[in-house]
């Protein structure tokens, strides 16, 4: 499983996670990345995005991020329009598979996959991240339903 966290200035944090996922695990992988972030930003107003995944949505998770005085930005379940970051797999995808990759090897795969994250172009991010208030028109608009973004 791969986790990842960026900002409107690039990349905040990356993580390749082995096993299976849980809430202690989640809060242990949003420990480092994420709190160093919120240190570096000190009391700028952000707001955090996560998809509804059970590990996500859990109380530890909840009391954890309340803990931090951090904001979680509220959704409805089942909405990836409205999540940037799968775009972002999305882009790092078409990377790690271009011409016809294959790979031999888990270390090689987690190679390609840090090399996608590391080499995104900051515009990328900053283009999602402005697009942001157009996709939630454009999904009120089509009333929840799949946009082509």
């Amino acid at each position: 499983m791969v986790w990842a966290d960026f900002g409107f200035n690039g990349q905040v944090g990356f993580a390749i996670l082995d096993g299976r996922k849980n809430s202690a695990k989640y809060i242990e992988t949003l420990e480092n990345p994420l709190m160093s972030f919120v240190e570096n930003i000190g009391g700028r107003n952000w707001e955090y995005q996560h998809d509804n995944a059970l590990t996500h949505t859990s109380s530890a998770r909840k009391n954890y991020l309340n803990s931090k005085n951090v904001t979680v930005l509220e959704w409805p379940p089942m909405s990836p329009n409205l999540n940037p970051i799968e775009n972002v797999w999305g882009f790092m995808s078409r990377k790690v598979y271009e011409n016809g990759g294959q790979f031999y090897s888990v270390n090689a795969l987690k190679t390609s996959i840090e090399s996608a994250w590391y080499n995104l172009e900051p515009e990328i991010l900053q283009t999602l991240i402005m697009s942001m208030e157009k996709r939630v028109y454009d999904v009120s608009l089509k009333n929840g339903k799949t946009l082509n973004y």
